[in-house]
Order: C-alpha cells, then sequence, then structure tokens
C-alpha cells in the first residue's frame, strides 16, 4: 500500500476529505499544516512540528484482551462480556466505556469478564500506573500517566459537530436493531423471552433516531421493503416498532409511554414463533382450523413474555389486544373499543398497515397509497378509532415515502418525504421530463413550496412502479446518503 498524504491542522485532525487511521497495518506519510501536535490519537507520538514537515508512524495493531470487570476504566472498547447479551440491557456489547455509571450497571447484572480491544480504546494500565503512588505523582513523566483524553474507537472522530458520525446514521442503527430483534426471535424460539431492559435497550436506540430524523427512518423503512422479497417476522416486528413510535410520537404521548409502545411493537407478534413455521409464512392465505390456530399467537405470545415477571403490562396488553378491533369484530376476546389499550390500538393500526405494505408469500405488497386508502376505508367502517387512523395518515402521508407519482406537468417523481400539515403536497424528486426523458439530476422540490420555476406541480395520480418499471430503491438510497 503506497503512503498516504493528508495535510493536517495544528491539532492533527484531517483537512482534506480523508480521515485519519490508525486501523491500517502500513506506514503513513502526514503532512502536518503548523504548531503543536499534543492531542493525537492512537499511537500517533506527541511533538513538536513545523509547517509542512512530513512524519511517518506504524500504527498500533489491534490487540484483544480479556480482563476483570475491576480493570474496566471509561476509555476502553469492550468487544464481549462474559454474560450473554440478553441478561443485559444493552443493545449491544460492543460499546466504548464512556462513564463510571457503565460499568457498576454492567456490575449488578453479573458481568465479571470482559474482552477489550485496545486499537478501538484504552488500554489496561501496566501495573506500576494501575495504583500511583501519590507522593511520586509531580514526578511521574506524561508518558507513565493515564491518558485524559483515551483515544476514540471512531477514526472521524475529529469532524466537526455539524457532520453526522456513521456510527449514528440511520442505516447503521436499523442494521444493529434488525440484527438485535433477530436474536430476540431466535431466543424466543427457544423459550427465552427478552428482559425489558434488552427491549427497551433497543427501542430507545432506535426512538432516539426517530426523533432525530423521523424522514430519513421512515426512508430506510421504506428502502427494505423494495430490497426483501419476503418480509420475516422480525423484519415486520422492527417496522412495526418505528411506525408505531412515529404514531406515539404525533399522539402526543410521553417519552416513557412511546418506549411502552415501541417495546409491544417490536414484541407484538412474538408468539408466532409456537406455531408452525409453514403455517405462519402463509397466514394470509390461511381459513377454517389454521386460521383460528395462528389467531393462538397473541395469547401465546403473552405467556411467552409474561415469564419475565417484571414485563410492563402495558407492553403485555398490547401483545394481547393488537388484533382487537373497535367494532367488537377483532380476536382473540372481541373486545369493544373503550376495552382496547390505547397503545394496543395504535399498533393494531400499524399492523394494518404494514401487513398490507409488505410481501407475504405468493400476496404481493401493495401501494402505500393504496394500502392508505385501505386504512382510511376502515377507520370510516369502525374498525379502528377514527382519530388514531388521522394521526397515522398524517405521519405516513396520503402518499407515504417511496410512492412512485404522475404530476400534473406530465413529470414522473418518487416521494421522499412528507409534509404532515399538507399531505397532499409531499416532498418528491423529479425523475422524468413531461415527455418520459430522464433527468440528468432528479430535481427535489417541495410541493407546498413555490418552485425555483414558478411551475404550480400537484399529484395527478399514483403509478405502479413494477408496471412503470422503475427501481425506487435507487432513489431512496441516494435520498438516505444525502441525509446521513
Amino acid at each position: 500500500m503506497s503512503p498516504i498524504d493528508l495535510r493536517l491542522n495544528s491539532t492533527m485532525k484531517a483537512v482534506g476529505t480523508e480521515p485519519i487511521s490508525t486501523r491500517h497495518d502500513s506506514l503513513v506519510t502526514i503532512k502536518f499544516d503548523a504548531g503543536f501536535a499534543d492531542n493525537t490519537q492512537g499511537s500517533l507520538y506527541r511533538r513538536q512540528v513545523r509547517p509542512e514537515t512530513l512524519l511517518t508512524w506504524s500504527p498500533r495493531p489491534m490487540a484483544i484482551k480479556r480482563i476483570p470487570i475491576e480493570r474496566l476504566t471509561p476509555g476502553m472498547f469492550i468487544t464481549e462480556m462474559d454474560v450473554p447479551w440478553y441478561r443485559t440491557p444493552f443493545f449491544s456489547h460492543k460499546r466504548l466505556i464512556k462513564d463510571l455509571q457503565t460499568i457498576q450497571l454492567m456490575k449488578q447484572h453479573g458481568i465479571k469478564m470482559v474482552t477489550i480491544d485496545t486499537s478501538k480504546g484504552a488500554d489496561v494500565p501496566s501495573s506500576s500506573e494501575s495504583l500511583p503512588n501519590t507522593q511520586n505523582t509531580q514526578h511521574a513523566s506524561a508518558s507513565s500517566l493515564p491518558n485524559p483524553d483515551p483515544p476514540s474507537p471512531d477514526p472521524k472522530a475529529g469532524r466537526t459537530a455539524e457532520a453526522k458520525s456513521d456510527d449514528h446514521s440511520v442505516t447503521v442503527v436499523y442494521a444493529q436493531a434488525q440484527e438485535a430483534v433477530e436474536r430476540i426471535f431466535k431466543d424466543l424460539e427457544r423459550g427465552i423471552p427478552p428482559s425489558p431492559e434488552t427491549t427497551k435497550a433497543i427501542v430507545s436506540n432506535v426512538l432516539g433516531q426517530v426523533l432525530s430524523d423521523r424522514a430519513a427512518m421512515a426512508t430506510q423503512v421504506a428502502i427494505q421493503k423494495i430490497k426483501q422479497f419476503d418480509r420475516s417476522l422480525t423484519a415486520h416486528a422492527l417496522d412495526t416498532c418505528i411506525l408505531s413510535l412515529v404514531v406515539a410520537i404525533e399522539s402526543g404521548l410521553d417519552q416513557p409511554t412511546q418506549e411502552l409502545a415501541g417495546m409491544g411493537a417490536l414484541l407484538h407478534d412474538a408468539g408466532y414463533v409456537r406455531l408452525p413455521r409453514n403455517l405462519v409464512r402463509k397466514r394470509e392465505e390461511c381459513s377454517g382450523k389454521d386460521k383460528t390456530l395462528l389467531e393462538q399467537h397473541c395469547k401465546l405470545g403473552v405467556a411467552l413474555l409474561s415469564e419475565h415477571s417484571d414485563m410492563h403490562e402495558d407492553v403485555l396488553r398490547i401483545v394481547r389486544e393488537h388484533h382487537e378491533r373497535a367494532d367488537g369484530n377483532g380476536f382473540p376476546a372481541r373486545l369493544g373499543h373503550d376495552q382496547i389499550s390505547r397503545l394496543a390500538q395504535i399498533v393494531g393500526i400499524v399492523d394494518f398497515y404494514d401487513g398490507m405494505v409488505s410481501r407475504r408469500g405468493a400476496r404481493p405488497a401493495m401501494i402505500p397509497h393504496d394500502a392508505v386508502r385501505q386504512l382510511f376505508l376502515a377507520g370510516e367502517q369502525g374498525h379502528f378509532e377514527k382519530s388514531l387512523v388521522e394521526i397515522m395518515i398524517r405521519s405516513i402521508g396520503v402518499y407515504p415515502v417511496g410512492s412512485l407519482i404522475r404530476l400534473n406537468t406530465g413529470e414522473q417523481a418518487v416521494v421522499v418525504g412528507v409534509n404532515p400539515q399538507q399531505r397532499l403536497k409531499p416532498l418528491v424528486k423529479v425523475t422524468t421530463d413531461p415527455q418520459g426523458g430522464s433527468y440528468a439530476r432528479p430535481i427535489e422540490l417541495d410541493l407546498a413550496a413555490p418552485s425555483p420555476d414558478h411551475t404550480v406541480r400537484t399529484v395527478l395520480r399514483v403509478l405502479d412502479p413494477t408496471k412503470e418499471r422503475v427501481n425506487i430503491g435507487i432513489h431512496l438510497d441516494q435520498t438516505l446518503s444525502e441525509v446521513a
């Protein structure tokens, strides 16, 4: 690998587009700008440099160490713990330890040994460093003292505050959540219910991203539906969780209640793991005895999750009641409107919508706009509370993200965002001209705002991407990369 020439500022942060990384096993040449390099990261040595000085260093190799919890300190990066993930409150065991409170929480959950990666965080101090003699502290050299600013595990940590970290991007959060939910369902199949702390950790992480950038999260959900041919239980659980959080926020619920809604949504179909897998896969096509058997998943889910005595009752009610309907024609107990919990009604509406827009077995996914119409009709017919249906439609839009539309100008566009107050005027990417020719660069427009060319654009009709041979995912991917 050839040397990399980077121009850096006085604190040794990249001025150019390439970030510094101390994780390559090759020599790297760096051109400094000016000043002192006394806040360096990784294994860069500390020294005063002159402008345009060229230095070379050999990066520190990855070092994995297994240590007792008593030797763990803030600044270390953990890759593994000696307790299964579902017995801890942590979303992921791979994490940078930022404070003593986290270490105390780990001890409370019975963690005794951890594995650390010193290439991503601080190392274990040597025996002479671990218990420094206070009498000799004033004579200690700088190199023998713990680094007050431990190196960050993220090579992009030197970026400006305005730049979003990859570790917190929508794509990463979604992927991490999906992996965690898959682990939950695998454990459920083995009869191991998740702890409330584990479930809450997943939901809190997703909720933080939804609160930070709701539009980007909705785009990510739409992308996943397009990319995955047949949606699994875990994918449906996560998407239902995300949309339920959006509706809970739009409903004005406080954050603890939002989290309960998300937890219930994440686990609402847990009972399906106790039923034959081939039956669950074709549940949309079942009737008679098979349908009656499938309807038992609500009770089975409650029984499975109740093995954790501290699982919140509101979460269990969502699992039990998400198929109940306001007109009393739901299952398993045919409850009336006043008997169904508010959170179960929210999750039930989202579950109904997500089921329509997802491919299941031989049944193709419904166009999102058509699913919104079906949802509206269900509200009009009394299956759902109309006010909650209206909140749901306000949240996802009349033309949800991922819809392909024809404008009154003859242009074709993809919906990439929603205007909650003007549901008929979404944010779009105009992809073709009135004659059907593709624009070299899609035109981004807010149909609720005046356009640069002073043309008034409105939605004429919704198109079927399959019939039009349009890959919606490409345009959504581009949108997501622009906001991430």
